[in-house]
């Protein structure tokens, strides 16, 4: 391999970690920069250089790391939506010495505002019920939408509500929530709750050229969440979803998307539909998963920033992703009982897998965050007992 530099990765957990393996599989060598030497990426033996930001996610800082490189060209790759945001709002300095693939305009930003983002998607993609324009009473948002419904914060920015969101299923509930939130009923949306369990989740991790066409798309199933049903990917299967995917294609090309993206549905129990859920405009979590089942979403992200072609290859169906550790916890958490968790592994033994964090060609960050994960669990049952 050529150990020269040819991206820089804006590292944020295993998100970071995924990247520099998948550019690794095409022989790309990359740096990496994080905001805490606590990464699981700076645990990897495969990136060049590895820098940690003095004071954390801090934009001063990392606009001056990145303008006082030694080198330059490179593909600058995030991994979190602040690192997104970062880029969004230097593109113009740093596309005078960097590469990389974003949404165009002011894409990122409407998609970080739910209100924004729900009235940009509507025409491409099958929404469930939708209010964006919340009433002042109870009983008028009843003859809007009908229970259950989950509210949800507009943004992190513009969120009030304290938490994540706020779901309800009884008028009791929904009087509750208007008492105690009507004054910042202009910083949420509601939608009605999509009827079905976990397995109903399903992803397209994907990339799109600067026509906005899709050029590569991966599609699993969600099995497993962390926290449970509304959470992140602890469990999922590979599986080709042509339905996912024709709504992807028509989202890219009607918003003319540019790079990589993570597309979220959920299959309505009630009519049997795909419902969008969000879009994340960066690298998924599981994104080498992705390149375990032939669907690089990372080096074709790459090609799109240096203007190179990609060439798609068939996707690897019915291989797994587990993330052990959360998903013990949000079993446990969930109240499943040890013999339906072993029977679920057990039923799928002999599929082949993909971990967060292990890789026989780069195990380091396995073993230590194995350690360090056994012993938060061990401390955590010691102060149960006493």
């Amino acid at each position: 391999m050529n150990n020269i530099s040819k991206a820089i990765i804006l590292a944020a957990g295993p998100n970071g970690l995924g990247v520099v393996r998948s550019l690794y599989k095409e022989n790309i060598c990359a740096d990496v920069i994080a905001a805490s030497t606590t990464e699981c990426v700076f645990l990897s033996r495969l990136p060049i250089r590895k820098v940690c930001l003095t004071k954390g996610l801090n934009s001063e800082e990392l606009l001056a790391v990145l303008l006082n490189w030694p080198s330059s060209g490179q593909v600058l790759i995030p991994t979190s939506d602040w690192y997104v945001d970062f880029l969004v709002n230097h593109r113009k300095v740093l596309a005078k010495k960097f590469d990389f693939a974003l949404p165009e305009n002011d894409l990122s930003y409407k998609f970080i505002d739910k209100k924004e983002e729900v009235i940009l998607v509507e025409p491409f993609v099958k929404l469930p019920k939708t209010i964006i324009d919340i009433p002042e009473t109870a009983e008028e948002l009843l003859t809007l939408i009908t229970l259950p419904i989950i509210i949800k914060p507009r943004s992190n920015e513009l969120n009030k509500l304290g938490k994540k969101n706020i779901q309800i299923h009884t008028k009791q509930q929904l009087d509750e929530f208007y008492i105690q939130y009507l004054s910042f009923l202009s910083f949420c949306i509601i939608q009605e709750i999509i009827v079905g369990d976990d397995a109903n989740l399903w992803v397209c991790n994907c990339v799109f050229n600067y026509e906005g066409e899709l050029i590569n798309a991966f599609t699993f199933q969600r099995l497993q969440l962390t926290p449970p049903h509304y959470g992140v990917t602890c469990y999922a299967e590979s599986l080709l979803n042509h339905d996912v995917i024709k709504q992807v294609v028509a989202l890219g090309k009607g918003l003319h998307y540019v790079g990589p993206a993570m597309v979220e549905f959920k299959i309505d129990d009630r009519d049997g539909e795909y419902k969008y859920i969000e879009v994340n405009p960066r690298l998924g979590l599981c994104n080498y998963f992705d390149t375990s089942c032939n669907k690089n979403n990372v080096y074709a992200a790459y090609c799109v920033a240096k203007s190179i072609d990609f060439f798609e290859k068939p996707q690897k169906n019915g291989r797994m992703f587990l993330s052990l550790y959360e998903d013990l916890y949000s079993r446990f958490r969930d109240d499943q009982s040890i013999g339906f968790i072993l029977k679920t592994y057990l039923s799928n033994i002999f599929k082949v897998h993909t971990f967060m964090y292990f890789s026989w060609s780069d195990p380091w960050p396995a073993i230590v965050m194995s350690y360090e994960q056994g012993k938060c669990t061990f401390m955590s049952i010691i102060k149960k007992m006493k």
